[in-house]
């Protein structure tokens, strides 16, 4: 629930401070570290006095050898004190440095999945029309996930591999310069490997991601269908789609996992080669006189220092690559633009009257045709307006129109005068109230989703809101009250007594604009005769717009709007409509006709058929005469 959201504490996040995100998906990702350069600057610091300090070690051990085989004096006890003192200074360092850069790393990770929730909280309806919940889901989850994992595991060891490589590969030069071209022979393939391996693993990476999402997809659907799955006996069908799904993923990430392994077997054949060559010139220098065998165990160590450190940034390197591919995925929905936003010279809106208008608005869903047509209705402040007509005639978009789910593309809509596109989004939705026909609860207690409608509500509100939906009977039935979990959906109430959950959250948002998409249809009597009080209730005193499906729930609006084709064809009250004997009329007898037909069990015909399913009433009425 909203409520249970925690804000995090000064300087644990700097969400809100974030810098834009530009560029390719790693340097993107890298930017979120700047709110936290103080602790990833100090776990740098340590991180080179650690990495400088392990270069100690070997030639330590070069004193030490050499005083075994007598190459020179050596205080064995003050070189074997060195050893343990410097073991002790780099685990504390190591201790430190991998704290603070990993903290960096989760924290940087957690903002970003906080990012790409806000963002997609910021997305318009439209955007959610083309889009699966299970893929959005998944590049929420898992693909935050994978640049978890392979980011945060990498941070701490890329620098100080840097770093061992750098100061390795100066001790080797600095000793002698020859053994230089032994180092720089590894360097060409291990470029040549990563860079190859590197694509085709982030291309692999991102298929994997995208594979991943859409077995997400399909288990989303079909774990929140289950009275489907099961009425239709599809469990096998169902077990065999996640299945499929599941063995695309399986197929890709085994071409993933077959690259990855391929850097390992790569890396230590080139390491070998190294160790081989370095051992052919120490032997063949100490056989000369020119070199003492700790100086051959050191150079042996450095070379491990520096080949270590090659390998690593190689499967770093991979690791990022495949960081980058689910990043990329991740920045498609950060970069996808919000259609319905705040203009930048947008001002609040006052408290309002109620006053709706639509002045010529013209309206079509994408690139597709014209849904409204040229269309102009005035509302009254404080009048009951039902839309009726046909099914896609344009009634639900209409209604969409006022909170600004959609931006007409010709005309405007205005509320006391006021253009919604002008106007801060936040205050203007802060005034309108939705109950939909089929309401959305969530998987939190009957309290929460009642107070959905004002956060921090009191709880004397909360039972107001309550007693006034007639939920005072349900409420004395749970056996927790109002701390009752009503389940994901609010599944384990039924559908009359999720629609007065509903009621009660609009009643406590007390809107002054109140948009109603049948509330009473397909309910049982006893359900229906309790919510029309409690939609009674609710519609005293506020400019209400009523999405009629069931004509005779209509009949005692101040004004019928009739819509057909995105067009308003009659307007008036229900007697005047059906005087007029137009669409209203042809609308309002064809559904008593097919009501009396469902009522009295009666053999249905084919034109009772066409009836019943709106082809009858969207006859034009020369045909219908």
């Amino acid at each position: 629930m909203a409520e249970a959201v925690q804000t995090l504490p000064a300087g644990d996040s700097a969400l809100e401070t974030q810098p834009t995100l530009t560029g390719a998906p790693l340097r993107r990702l890298f930017t979120l570290v700047i709110p936290y350069w103080q602790r990833f600057a100090l776990g740098a610091v340590l991180l080179i006095l650690n990495s400088g300090i392990s270069l100690i070690i070997p030639i330590t051990v070069r004193e030490i050898v050499d005083g075994v085989t007598h190459a020179r004096a050596v205080d064995f006890m003050a070189a074997m004190g060195a050893l343990v003192v410097v073991a002790i200074i780099s685990a504390l360092l190591n201790f430190g440095q991998t704290y603070l850069l990993a903290y960096v790393g989760e924290r940087l990770v957690a903002d970003l999945r906080r990012r790409v929730f806000g963002h997609l909280q910021s997305l318009s309806l439209a955007f959610y029309e083309n889009q699966r919940v299970g893929d959005l889901t998944s590049r929420l989850s898992n693909d935050v996930t994978a640049v978890q994992g392979n980011l945060t595991n990498n941070l701490p060891g890329t620098a100080q591999q840097i770093i061992t490589l750098v100061g390795g590969t100066a001790l080797i030069v600095a000793f002698d310069w020859r053994l230089i071209i032994i180092v720089l022979v590894l360097v060409p393939p291990v470029i040549l490997v990563a860079r190859t391996l590197g694509k085709r693993l982030e291309a692999t990476s991102k298929a994997s991601q995208e594979s991943l999402g859409q077995a997400t997809t399909v288990l989303e659907e079909t774990l929140s269908a289950p009275r489907v799955v099961k009425a239709f006996n599809r469990e096998d069908y169902e077990a065999d789609r996640y299945g499929q799904a599941v063995e695309q993923t399986f197929q890709v990430a085994v071409q993933r996992i077959r690259l990855g392994a391929a850097f390992g077997p790569i890396m230590t054949l080139l390491g070998f080669g190294v160790l081989i060559s370095i051992l052919w010139f120490g032997i063949t220098e100490i056989q000369a006189g020119r070199l003492t065998p700790g100086s051959l165990v050191m150079l042996l160590l450095l070379v491990f220092m520096v080949s270590g450190p090659l390998a690593g940034l190689a499967t770093t390197y991979s690791n990022l690559r495949s960081a980058s591919g689910a990043a990329s995925r991740i920045f498609e929905l950060l970069d996808t633009q919000a259609d319905i936003a705040d203009t930048p010279d947008a001002t609040p809106l006052p408290v309002v009257q109620g006053a709706v208008q639509f002045d010529h608005a013209t309206f079509r869903y994408g690139s597709g045709p014209e849904v409204l047509h040229d269309l102009s209705l005035t509302i009254e402040p404080g009048q009951v307006v039902a839309l009726v007509g046909p099914s896609g005639a344009g009634k639900t978009t209409l209604a969409a129109l006022i909170p600004r789910f959609y931006d007409v593309q010709g005309g405007r809509v205005t509320i006391d005068g006021h253009d919604v596109k002008g106007v801060r989004l936040r205050d203007l939705r802060g005034h309108i109230g939705v109950v939909p026909q089929e309401p959305i609860l969530f998987g939190g207690t009957l309290r929460d989703n009642i107070r959905y409608g004002k956060l921090g509500a009191p709880q004397e509100e909360v039972e107001a809101a309550a007693r006034a939906a007639n939920l005072g009977g349900l409420i004395r039935e749970l056996p927790d009250g109002y701390d009752t979990l009503i389940g994901e959906r609010g599944v384990k109430l039924s559908g009359g007594q999720r629609q007065r959950v509903a009621i009660a959250r609009a009643l406590l948002r007390n809107p002054r604009i109140l948009i109603l998409d049948e509330a009473t249809s397909a309910l049982d009597n006893e359900s229906e005769a309790l919510i029309k009080g409690a939609l009674e209730r609710l519609m005293r005193n506020r400019t209400v717009v009523i999405i009629a499906h069931r004509l005779t729930t209509v009949e005692r609006a101040d004004r019928i709007v009739v819509m057909d084709a995105g067009r308003i064809v009659e307007t008036g009250t229900h007697p005047e409509l059906l005087a007029a004997e137009g669409l209203y009329h042809r609308l309002y007898t064809g559904y008593q006709a097919a009501a009396q037909v469902a009522a009295n069990g009666d053999a249905v015909t084919l034109p009772d058929l066409e009836l019943l399913m709106g082809a009858e009433l969207a006859r034009p009425a020369a045909a219908t005469a």
